[in-house]
C-alpha cells in the first residue's frame, strides 16, 4: 500500500468522506441506593430514588399496609449505582477499611465502610470507597486501592448469588466482532433473576474470590477454598461519595405506553453513528461509554492528540487549522464537544438519556467506517497492524453496541431494565417503545459494503450494466455473486444479519461492485473515488509531499492533479459521468426533493485542455476532465451484481436505505420494488445525498416509505417537513387511485452524529431565546394535544458538566451552541417548540416519526415474506430488463 498519497486524499475529503454531509445533574449522581423500598421494588423515574413517582410507593418508607410483604433478598443487579456497607457471611461483622486494607471487623453497620457499587457491566461492579479509592486485587493474597481515574482489570468485580449455577451467556464485547451464536445468544437469554441473601465476589479477570481469613482480614482466595467465608451479603449504606459521571440534566419520568389508537409516541432518529468509536483507524476520540466510567470514555485526548492537539492530523486537516486544540475533555470540556468538532465524542451515554427523556423512542446506528481514511490515519501513526477492511470494522463497532446495551442496563437494575435496547425486528421494537424505552436498529452504511470494492480496468470492453467482474482486462471485484463462497454477496449478507443488522446502506460515497454513487461534492470525494478504486500513483508522492507542507488553495490542487494522469498510468479512476438534469430546462424532469439538486461540478483542470476520455466518451474516467459549469451525475447505474444485491436484500427483508445511490440507480431500484407484490418499501434516513427527484420521493412515500432529512437546523427541518407534506398529500393520491388505504405521515430525522457531520447550529433569536429550565409535554402546543393528554412534564435543565465534587465545570446552551451534544436533541424539540407558527401540527408530525418506521419496518417484513414465499419478481418478463446504460449525455432517464 502507499503511504503519502492517503495524505491528499485526506486533505481534500476530510469534510464529507465518511460523513454524509443542580436538579437531575445532582440527583443523576444521588447515591441513595435503589434498595426495593415498594411493593414493586421499581425506581420508576430512574432518580435512585423510591418516592411517590413510583407507582406502588405511598411514600419513601412505603406506609400503604395493603402493600404484600416486602422480598429484602437482592438480585446480582440491584447493588447497581447505590450506597452499600457489606456484611461477611463468615462472622457476622461488616467491612472497615484501614488504608489499602480492609478486615470484617465492626458489629454495626454505622462504622462500617460504605462502599458505592458502580456496574461495569450487567453483575460486575468497581466497589468505591469514600475514600474515593476503588477496591482492587493485588498480589494474592493482598488487596490495593486504586484511583477511579486509574481503573483497570483489577478493580472490576463480579456479584454471583450463593449457589447460583446459571450459565450466563458471553455477552459481546466491545470493539470485536461477535458470532451469530454470541448474538442469538445474547439476545434471547432469559434471566432467571434469582434473589438471595448472600453472595460471591469475584475478582473475575484473576479468578479469585474475596474472603475474609479467621481475623476478619479480607483477601483473596482461589473460589471455593475458603467455604462460607467467600459469602458477603448487602445492606443499605450512606455517605458514599459520589462517583464521577457526567450529567443528563432532566428530572421527571420519561414516558411509556401507547396511545388509545394503539400507535406509539416518539420521534426518530433514523441515521447515526454512535459505534463510530474506533472509527478512521482510530482517529476518532472518546466513548459513548466505557466499564470503567467517564474519566476514560471522555478523558483528556493528549495522548492521541499531542498535548496541544496538533497530533489530530484527521481533523486537523478536515478544519485546514494547524493550530491544534485544547485537549481537556470531562469534566471542563473547553473545545469539546461541540457541534463541528467532528473528530470527538458526541454521544456518551448520559448524553443520549437527556435525548430519551426528551421523546426519542427509535435509533437506527449504522455500522460506519471508511477504508481510505482509516489507512491514513494507520499510515502516519505507523501502526501498519491496523485493519482498515471497513467489513470488519463494522462487525466490532456491532459488538459494541450490545457491549452498551448491557452497560446501560447494567446502571439501570438489570437485564432489558435500561432505556437503550437492540431490537431485531417490528415487533420487538414496538414492544420495546412500549416500555418506554429506546428502540435500537443497527444498519450499516460502508463504501465497500459485503467486500464488494470494484477495481477499475482502463482497457475495459463491458459497460456497468454488463459488467460480470471477471478482472483481466474487464473491471474486477473482491467479491462474488457464486453462492456458498467465503466472499460470496450471500455469505456476508448472512454475517451481517448475524450481527442484528437490518438496515442497508448499499453504496456510499464511492463505485462499488453494485453501482454508482451519488455525487454530491466535487473534488473532495472524486479523489477519494479515485483512490478506492484502485489507487492515485504512486510517482506523484512529491507533488502531494509539497502541497501537503502548506495549506493548499485551490490553484495549488489544480496544478497537483493536472500531472497525476501524466506522471504515471493511474489503477483508479475518477468518475464517469452525464450531465444532471435541470429544472425547467430537461424534458419530463419533475425536480429535486429539499432544493437538494443532484450532483455537483467537477471542473478540475484548464478548460480549453480538456478533453474527455471516460468510457463511452464520457467526462471523468481516467482523466479529471469535465464541463465548466455544468453539474456532473455518476454514470455508472446498477451493475448485475448490484441487481442480485438488491434481490436479496429483498428476499432476507432488510430495511432498504436507497441514501447515496445515484440518482438513476434510485428508479432502477424503484422499478425492482414495485414490481413485488405487496410492493417493497424504502427508507432516506439523512437526505437522500446524491439527488431525489419529486417523482421518485413521491413514489417512494406512496410505497409506503419514509423520506427523512439530515437534522441541519431547525428552520430547515421544519421547512423540509413542510415540502415533503405536499410531496405525501399527492403520494396519497395515487394510493387512492390504486384503491390502497392512506398512511401515516411522520416525519423524523437523521442527525449523522458521529459521522463527520456538523449538527444543527446555534438558534440566534435573541428575541424568543430558550430558557433554562424548560419543560417538554406540558404547556403549549402539548396541551392542546390529546396525544399527550396523560403524559408527565420533564424539565430539562441547562446543560452542564460537573466535576466529581459537583461543581459545574463547564455549559451550554442552545441559543449558543446548538447541538454541542447528542443530549440537546431534547433542546432542539424545545426550539421547534418555540419557533414553529404550526407548533401543534409539526410536533405531532415528529412524534409520529417512530410511529411511521416501525409500520414502514412491518412492511418491509411482509414484502420479504412474499419474496420468500413466491420468488422475487422482475418488473419485465427477464431481470436483465432493470438494467440499462446511464442516459445519453446531456439526457435524464426518470
Amino acid at each position: 500500500m502507499h503511504q503519502l498519497p492517503y495524505a491528499l486524499v485526506a486533505a481534500m475529503i476530510i469534510s464529507s468522506l465518511a460523513a454524509c454531509g443542580g436538579s437531575s445533574s445532582s440527583r443523576s449522581n444521588t447515591v441513595t441506593p435503589p434498595t426495593p423500598l415498594c411493593s414493586d421494588g421499581l425506581d420508576n423515574d430512574h432518580d435512585n430514588l423510591i418516592d411517590s413517582a413510583d407507582p406502588g410507593c405511598t411514600d419513601e418508607q412505603d406506609n400503604d399496609e395493603t402493600d404484600p410483604p416486602l422480598d429484602p433478598r437482592l438480585t446480582r443487579y440491584q447493588m447497581s449505582n447505590a450506597c452499600w456497607v457489606i456484611k461477611a457471611g463468615g462472622n457476622g461483622k461488616y467491612l472497615v477499611a484501614d488504608g489499602g486494607n480492609y478486615s470484617a471487623t465492626a458489629t454495626d453497620s454505622d462504622t462500617a465502610e460504605a462502599f458505592y457499587l458502580k456496574p461495569t457491566a450487567l453483575g460486575s461492579y468497581m466497589f468505591y470507597n469514600s475514600s474515593r479509592q476503588l477496591l482492587a486485587t493485588g498480589t494474592a493474597p493482598s488487596l490495593s486501592n486504586l484511583p477511579s481515574a486509574s481503573a483497570n482489570e483489577s478493580a472490576e468485580w463480579r456479584v454471583l448469588a450463593s449457589g447460583d449455577t446459571t450459565s450466563y451467556p458471553e455477552t459481546p464485547a466491545y470493539h470485536v466482532e461477535p458470532t451469530a451464536e454470541q448474538v442469538a445468544n445474547w439476545h434471547s437469554f432469559v434471566d432467571p433473576a434469582i434473589k438471595a441473601d448472600t453472595f460471591t465476589i469475584s475478582a473475575a479477570a484473576a479468578e479469585l474470590n474475596l474472603a475474609i481469613d479467621d481475623s476478619g482480614n479480607l483477601q483473596t482466595v482461589t473460589p471455593g477454598s475458603a467455604d462460607n467465608n467467600e459469602a458477603f451479603s448487602f445492606e443499605v449504606g450512606a455517605n458514599c461519595a459520589t462517583f464521577p459521571e457526567a450529567q443528563s440534566n432532566f428530572s421527571g419520568q420519561p414516558f411509556k405506553g401507547t396511545q388509545p389508537d394503539g400507535t406509539v409516541l416518539g420521534h426518530a432518529d433514523v441515521h447515526v453513528h454512535i459505534s463510530a468509536t474506533e472509527f478512521l483507524g482510530g482517529a476518532h476520540w472518546g466513548k459513548p461509554f466505557h466499564k470503567f466510567g467517564v474519566e476514560q470514555a471522555l478523558g483528556n485526548c493528549a495522548a492521541d492528540h499531542g498535548s496541544d492537539g496538533r497530533l489530530d492530523v484527521v481533523g486537523g486537516l478536515f478544519n485546514m487549522d494547524p493550530s491544534g486544540h485544547a485537549t481537556d475533555g470531562w469534566p471542563t470540556f473547553t473545545d469539546w464537544p461541540q457541534r463541528d468538532n467532528l473528530i470527538h465524542e458526541a454521544i456518551y451515554w448520559k448524553w443520549l438519556e437527556r435525548a430519551w427523556a426528551g421523546g426519542l423512542r427509535v435509533i437506527v446506528n449504522d455500522l460506519v467506517d471508511n477504508e481510505t481514511l482509516c489507512e491514513l490515519q494507520r499510515n502516519i501513526s505507523g501502526d501498519l497492524t491496523q485493519d482498515c477492511n471497513s467489513m470488519n470494522n463494522a462487525g466490532r463497532q456491532a459488538g459494541t453496541m450490545y457491549a452498551m446495551e448491557n452497560y446501560i442496563d447494567a446502571q439501570y437494575g438489570g437485564p432489558g431494565k435500561g432505556f437503550f435496547q437492540i431490537v431485531h425486528d417490528s415487533d420487538e421494537a414496538r414492544a420495546v417503545i412500549e416500555d418506554g424505552k429506546i428502540a435500537v436498529v443497527l444498519g450499516i452504511e460502508i463504501s465497500n459494503l459485503f467486500d464488494c470494492k470494484v477495481k477499475y480496468n482502463p482497457l475495459r470492453q463491458q459497460r456497468p450494466f454488463e459488467e460480470d467482474g471477471s478482472g483481466f482486462t474487464e473491471n474486477s471485484y473482491d467479491c462474488t455473486t457464486e453462492e456458498g463462497k467465503p466472499n460470496s454477496i450471500a455469505t456476508q449478507m448472512e454475517r451481517v444479519h448475524d450481527w442484528g443488522v437490518r438496515q442497508i446502506i448499499s453504496i456510499h460515497e464511492f463505485d462499488n461492485a453494485f453501482g454508482g454513487n451519488g455525487i454530491f461534492d466535487g473534488l473532495i470525494l472524486n479523489v477519494g473515488n479515485r483512490e478506492n478504486s484502485g489507487g492515485i500513483p504512486s510517482g506523484d508522492i512529491a507533488s502531494i509531499t509539497s502541497l501537503l507542507s502548506g495549506q493548499p488553495n485551490a490553484e495549488q490542487f489544480t496544478a497537483v492533479l493536472s500531472n497525476l494522469p501524466t506522471t504515471e498510468l493511474p489503477v483508479g479512476e475518477w468518475w464517469t459521468t452525464y450531465d444532471c438534469p435541470e429544472e425547467d430546462k430537461s424534458p419530463g424532469f419533475s425536480g429535486y426533493l429539499w432544493g437538494s439538486t443532484g450532483g455537483s461540478t467537477q471542473s478540475f483542470l484548464p478548460q480549453p485542455a480538456c478533453i474527455p476520455l471516460g468510457q463511452d466518451g464520457r467526462s471523468g474516467g481516467i482523466t479529471p476532465c469535465y464541463p465548466a459549469e455544468t453539474r456532473q451525475c455518476n454514470a455508472r447505474w446498477m451493475t448485475p451484481a448490484g441487481l442480485y444485491m438488491y434481490g436479496k436484500m429483498m428476499e432476507m427483508g432488510f430495511i432498504f436505505d436507497w441514501d447515496h445511490m445515484e440518482m438513476g440507480m434510485k428508479t432502477q431500484a424503484l422499478e425492482l420494488a414495485e414490481a413485488q407484490n405487496p410492493v417493497y418499501p424504502f427508507v432516506s434516513t439523512h437526505g437522500t445525498f446524491g439527488g431525489t427527484t419529486i417523482d421518485q420521493a413521491t413514489r417512494l412515500i406512496a410505497n409506503g416509505g419514509i423520506l427523512y432529512p439530515s437534522n441541519g437546523s431547525s428552520t430547515g427541518f421544519r421547512n423540509n417537513m413542510d415540502e415533503t407534506v405536499g410531496i405525501y398529500a399527492n403520494a396519497m393520491a395515487k394510493r387512492a387511485t390504486e384503491g390502497k388505504a392512506s398512511l401515516l405521515f411522520g416525519f423524523g430525522y437523521g442527525t449523522d452524529t458521529n459521522g463527520l457531520s456538523a449538527q444543527s447550529g446555534p438558534r440566534n433569536n435573541p428575541e424568543n431565546p430558550i430558557q433554562y429550565p424548560f419543560t417538554l409535554f406540558s404547556g403549549a402546543p402539548f396541551n392542546t394535544m390529546t396525544e399527550f393528554e396523560n403524559i408527565q412534564a420533564i424539565s430539562f435543565e441547562q446543560p452542564n458538566s460537573t466535576d466529581a465534587d459537583g461543581n459545574v465545570t463547564r455549559t451550554w446552551h442552545e441559543d449558543l451552541d446548538g447541538n454541542a451534544h447528542y443530549g440537546m436533541l431534547s433542546d432542539f424539540v424545545k426550539e421547534i417548540v418555540l419557533d414553529s407558527p404550526n407548533a401543534a401540527s409539526q410536533v405531532r408530525h415528529l412524534f409520529n416519526s417512530a410511529e411511521v418506521f416501525l409500520q414502514t419496518w412491518k412492511r418491509t417484513e411482509l414484502a420479504s415474506a412474499a419474496i420468500q414465499a413466491t420468488g422475487l419478481k422482475s418488473p419485465a418478463a427477464t431481470a436483465p430488463a432493470i438494467l440499462r446504460p446511464a442516459p445519453p449525455i446531456g439526457d435524464f432517464a426518470p
